[in-house]
């Protein structure tokens, strides 16, 4: 593996492990069957 494919898979897991539900705000996504379609987030993530 790459030092960007560790870098990305370490993202992913820090943004699924400490990220924050945006389920208390309105979102624009929808699934196809109409129901929101949520995310996770995490600002200030670095990869230097």
């Amino acid at each position: 593996m790459s030092s960007a494919d560790i870098a990305f898979i370490n993202t992913c897991k820090e943004i699924l492990e400490n990220g924050t539900w945006v389920k208390d705000e309105g979102v624009r996504p929808k699934w196809e069957d109409g129901t929101p379609a949520y995310t996770k987030k995490k600002f200030g993530i670095v990869n230097r």
